[in-house]
């Protein structure tokens, strides 16, 4: 459990052996006509969302679903592991996951590992519209897509490539730029190998007229990282305007923008067998170029437990998150409350198994409703937000037909 991928690809081996509802039979899919549209931004649910996405997975196929912005299922199946929809040239594998922010009109699907694949879809008719490989010919590993216009995104490819140079792009460890009509790369912004770590892009959100990208700056082996670092690329240039890193803090891949677009959080994991833990809560002054630190909680102190990759502003003054369970010690995973205001933390909920907290998504303003993929529930767990608390908790059944568990949750 030291990065996302040594803790997935632990459980692909275990999920993987006991699986028995996968979809590599041919689904039915659904279209989704929606009125209303959305608009570029920095946050999945920052402004109202047209529809809420959800990726469900036993990390050998994954099925897409959408539901409203208040929950009701629209469609069990826009897109599966066993569609053969036109368009659809790379199947989905078992490892898919949404962009941070939500691209207006269209879903857009990052497959990570090993496939490297972007794929456009078209909700009002269930079809691919493209697909595109990042991989240049190495893992790349893409963990986010931001657009920026109709001609211009960004895609985060964290794996760095170790024998670049075979052809063009190939560095990996960058934001790669791309057109997204064409699917045609244009170009690439890479970030700099610091002794033995790589930079591992991941995150990113449109500050202004920034784009901030996490580094995890691991270790190629995985086992160890700097300290977290902050890249902030100019969207005028393609250039890197300014670095921040932060010190005792490492392995921040969790992040959200808050409701007024001032403040951002950061979730920090930490290195599993450091000294010290590094994983803490961090706020950052999105006022200011490059950001500067706020305050800091140390959440995972209070909990006991290391942060997770997930983090969602309930409110202004209200962050909701999880932490990460250790099944072979018996620790389950949690989801918490962060008042900002007082520094404490609450357990919002325990998720009886670890391997189980998939990501926090919440609505301010459009519902107040936050959402929580459990896959050991095989639904969504949701919250409204009250004031400086969550209402008691419901639940969602996301594609009861299918029986895949809810891991990872998008917007459009």
């Amino acid at each position: 459990m030291v990065t996302r991928e040594a803790r997935q690809w632990w459980r692909v081996g275990f999920f993987g052996a006991l699986a028995a509802c996968n979809v590599s039979a041919a689904r039915p899919t659904t279209a989704v006509h929606i009125d209303g549209g959305a608009s570029a931004d920095g946050g999945v649910f920052s402004a109202c969302p047209a529809a809420m996405l959800v990726a469900s997975s036993d990390f050998v196929s994954t099925n897409i679903s959408v539901l409203s912005p208040s929950g009701a299922l629209l469609s069990e199946t826009i897109l599966s592991s066993g569609s053969a929809t036109p368009g659809l040239t790379a199947a989905l594998s078992g490892d898919v996951i949404f962009p941070l922010a939500r691209t207006p009109g269209e879903i857009v699907l990052i497959d990570q590992f090993p496939n490297a694949v972007l794929t456009w879809v078209d909700p009002s008719s269930a079809k691919v519209l493209r697909q595109m490989n990042v991989g240049t010919g190495f893992s790349a590993n893409p963990h986010d897509y931001l657009e920026l216009s109709a001609a211009k995104a960004y895609v985060t490819r964290y794996g760095s490539n170790m024998n670049a140079g075979q052809e063009a792009d190939d560095g990996g460890g960058d934001v790669l730029i791309i057109n997204p009509q064409t699917a045609a790369i244009s170009g690439r912004i890479a970030f700099a190998t610091d002794g033995a770590f790589l930079p591992s892009p991941d995150h990113m959100l449109h500050v202004g007229s920034d784009v901030w990208v996490t580094l995890d700056r691991f270790d190629a082996g995985g086992m160890t990282a700097g300290d977290a670092r902050l890249a902030g690329v100019s969207t005028s240039d393609d250039t890197i305007a300014w670095t921040v890193d932060l010190a005792g803090a490492a392995n921040c891949a969790g992040v959200a923008m808050a409701p007024s677009g001032r403040v951002v959080a950061l979730s920090c994991t930490g290195v599993s067998g450091d000294p010290t833990p590094r994983s803490a809560v961090v706020l950052l002054d999105a006022t200011a170029r490059p950001p500067t630190e706020i305050k800091r909680f140390d959440v995972a102190t209070q909990l006991s437990l290391p942060l997770g990759y997930t983090l969602a502003f309930a409110t202004e003054t209200l962050l909701v998150g999880v932490t990460l369970g250790d099944q072979m010690a018996g620790r389950n995973d949690f989801a918490y409350t962060l008042d900002l205001g007082s520094g404490t933390a609450q357990v919002l909920a325990d998720a009886g198994a670890a391997v189980a907290f998939g990501d926090v998504r919440c609505a301010p303003g459009c519902g107040d409703l936050c959402f929580l993929a459990d896959a050991h529930a095989n639904a969504l767990r949701v919250w409204k937000a009250n004031g400086s608390s969550l209402d008691a908790q419901t639940s969602v059944s996301v594609d009861p037909n299918v029986g895949l568990p809810p891991r990872s949750l998008g917007a459009f």
